[in-house]
This record gives structure tokens, sequence and C-alpha cells, in this order.
């Protein structure tokens, strides 16, 4: 059977109401793509997406026919292929967002402050990977008029092919940390899986938001072609700082880099922004910086700042009859372990615990990760409670756990009271599920 070619495709896609890889998001007017795993085969539901009241369902399985099946070689290929034409329909800033740690924080936040001057659009919770990116780009209309698109990585070539579907004009670079080391291959593999951003840029003739004061970004941004917007120092503002050593101390910052930084603000006044940890100040310079860059006032980017909440799962503190609970397990790997302990120490709490889960897909650098973290916590003098088969091998603390359960049955038998505790680990850990016993 004929291969539909992508061109049709778009015409489908423009009589739909719009693309699911997800047979139970199936409704009249959706366009199925059906999808193959390791673990499933979106094939195995075409038939039911048509009769859910699709307009079409494409598949790569000849042996189905009929009205409503749309052919094609390979659906994931032909899911990315159809985001990169949709793609080139946008007349406005495509704005690319990777990076080790803090990706999802920093896109909302640029969120925030860009939607002072423009409608945006930005990817949606955590779709950044090779199928949520075309889901992103296909979700946004064809005369958007900012989008921002995250793209996460856990091997080298990944960005790069997300920077071909997304065709970013612009691009940021959070960081490069310890990620993913076993996907990547070490650092040196994170650090070029991260550069692909850039090369892209470069390419084709786009802009990068580079942070001055952090030398390996700034030697990976040095390419050809390449055009640098410099930020985070005297010469290269904005600088932000907090009044004081407080994590949640008020925020301050100046695009004047002939300012010296001391308790004052362009406008004269301090921000009370609800991100504590010193970690969060390169997050929101990211945000300043792009603000700026893009043309959105210093008043309203410190409205955005001010009323800027923490995302569920990532630092969110939720307030138990018995507890105050630092939910953030989202995701973990050493460096942003690393960066949330010393904040949390640095908040000088009351009876302070950290609980560590278990950080994954760092192969060869598990015990060396995982001493890493907990010895920053002993370092710290944080009582620290360590759950997971990879710190019971390798980084025992002051109470060790093999798996969750273990953890649980502990906190039943002897309920904790009047602590502020931390739970940070990844996300197949789930320590979220243990904020109702404390």
């Amino acid at each position: 059977m004929k291969a539909t070619p992508t061109s049709a495709l778009l015409q489908w896609f423009d009589r739909s109401n719009g693309v699911t890889t997800d047979s139970r998001q199936c409704g009249p007017g959706m366009l199925f793509f059906a999808l193959r795993g390791n673990q499933f085969d979106g094939h195995a539901f075409a038939t039911q997406a048509l009769e859910a009241g699709c307009i079409g369902a494409v598949v790569s399985d000849a042996s189905l026919s009929g009205d409503g099946f749309l052919q094609v070689e390979d659906t994931l290929t032909a899911l990315q292929d159809l985001a990169h034409m949709h793609r080139q329909r946008f007349s406005g800033p495509v704005f690319g967002l990777t990076g080790s740690n803090g990706k999802t924080t920093t896109k909302e936040l640029l969120r925030a402050v860009l939607s002072k001057r423009f409608d945006v659009h930005a990817t949606q919770g955590n779709l950044n990977n090779h199928i949520g990116v075309p889901l992103t780009l296909l979700s946004m209309p064809a005369d958007v008029p900012f989008a921002i698109v995250e793209m996460g990585a856990n091997h080298q070539g990944e960005i790069a092919l997300l920077s071909r579907i997304a065709n970013p004009t612009h691009g940021l670079i959070t960081n490069v940390g310890l990620a993913h080391l076993e996907g990547f291959g070490g650092v040196e593999g994170v650090k070029k899986g991260k550069q692909e951003l850039y090369v892209h840029l470069a390419q084709t003739g786009g802009t990068a938001l580079v942070p001055a004061d952090d030398p390996e970004l700034m030697a990976l941004s040095a390419l050809d072609g390449l055009q640098v917007q410099q930020y985070r120092t005297a010469d290269h503002p904005p600088l932000l700082w907090r009044d004081g050593e407080a994590p949640d101390a008020p925020l301050f910052w100046s695009s004047d880099g002939t300012r010296i930084p001391g308790p004052w603000h362009d406008n004269g006044t301090p921000i009370p922004v609800q991100l504590e940890g010193p970690h969060q100040l390169a997050n929101m310079a990211a945000a300043v910086a792009t603000g700026l860059h893009f043309g959105v006032t210093a008043s309203d980017i410190c409205s955005a700042l001010a009323d800027f909440e923490p995302i569920k799962q990532r630092g969110e503190t939720v307030c138990t009859d018995r507890n105050t609970v630092i939910v953030d397990c989202y995701n973990a790997n050493p460096s942003s372990v690393e960066s949330t302990l010393r904040a949390f120490s640095a908040a000088r709490h009351t009876a302070p615990l950290a609980i560590l889960g278990d950080m994954m897909e760092l192969g060869e650098h598990a015990a060396e990760g995982h001493a890493l973290t907990r010895d920053v916590a002993r370092e710290c003098g944080i009582e620290c409670w360590v759950v997971g088969a990879e710190f019971a091998t390798h980084a025992p603390a002051d109470r060790t756990f093999s798996d969750l359960p273990a953890l649980v049955a502990a906190l039943e038998a002897d309920a904790l009271q009047g602590r502020t505790i931390l739970l940070k680990g990844s996300r197949s850990m789930q320590l979220e599920t243990l904020v109702p016993l404390l």
C-alpha cells in the first residue's frame, strides 16, 4: 500500500482537532498516530481510535486498511516529519531550551516573563523527548507568536534530532551536570550532547543566550556562525542576587552593568520571590535575560517573578499536621541533589532531615554519584536517610532502607514530628507517596 506523504498528513492535521498517540485521549475529530514501543503497540488500538471518532489513524501495519487508515513507513518518523512541516509555518521566535538541571522550572519562568509581552505557547509538563517535542509543536497554532520548546535527552544525538524537528531560532542551555551519564557515556558525552543545540543554532544563524560566568557553556558556545547574547556578569548584565543569606531573601537584579550589586533594584523595589535556594538564581537570571532580550519591561519582569509559584514536585513545600515537607522528587542526578542539599542546609530549618532516593541512569558512575550526595549531606550537617538498592549498596547513611516499602514501614511504626523534611530522588522512586505519612 502506498505511503501517505507528509504534505497529505498536514492536510489531515489541518482538518483535525489535534493529534494524539494515546488511545485513551481519542475522540471526535482527533488524528491518531499508532506508535510502537518496547511494551506497547498503538496499532492494537487503531480501529478503536476510529470508532471513538478520530478522523484518521496513522499506521504502518498493512493489515489495517480502509477508510480512515493512513499508511506510512514508520509512524514515529511520520509524526516527527509532520511536526517539523507544521513548525515551518511559525513566523515568531521558537526558543529551544535544554540542560542537565532546571529545564522545566526555567521553561515555566520564561513562559511567565515572556507572557507579559507575547501570547506564549510552551511545552506542557514534561513532553520534551522525541515524541513529546513533536506533540508540543503540533499543539501550537500555525500563527503562534512565541513558542518555547523544552528538549530533554539521555544520549548523544537526541538534542540534534529535536533541534532539527523544532528548528529553534533562539536557545539556552541551563547547565551541564552529572545527568544521564550512562546514556551519554560520561561527563564529556553530556557536554557534546547539550552542545548540539548550539551547533544547530550556529548552522541556522540562530542566537544563544549564554551565562558568561559559566566557563563550560562559554566554551561550548564558541562556534562559528553562532550569535551569542551573554548575561550574568557585570559586563554582561543582568545580575541577580538576594538581600541576605537566607534562601528565601528578597531578590534584586540590575540591567545596568556599571552599578555595583547592593540592596536596591532598577525600580527600587525588592522582589519577594517564592523560589528558594541559590541554585534558583541561575534559573531566574535566564528568565530575566531572555525577557530583556525580547523587550519585556523591567517592571513586568519583576511582576512575573514575584507571582511565580514553584512547580508541583519541584521544590514544592507542603505543610502537614506534623511536619514541613519539601517535595523535590520529579527527577534527580548528582548535580541537582548536591545543589538542593546545599540550599536546604543554608535555609537553617528546624530539625532538618533529607530523605534521598536512588538516582537512575548513572551507569558505571552509580557508586561515585550516590556516595557524593551522601557525603554532601554529611558535610552540610544534615541528618540523611537513603532509600533504594544503589544507596544501600554504595552509600549507606544515618538510616538506610533497601526499598520504599521498608521506609514506609519504618514511618508507620514511628511517625516523624516537628521536622523539616526534604524528599529528593529520581521519579521512579515515587518519594512523593511518602507525604501522607509525614
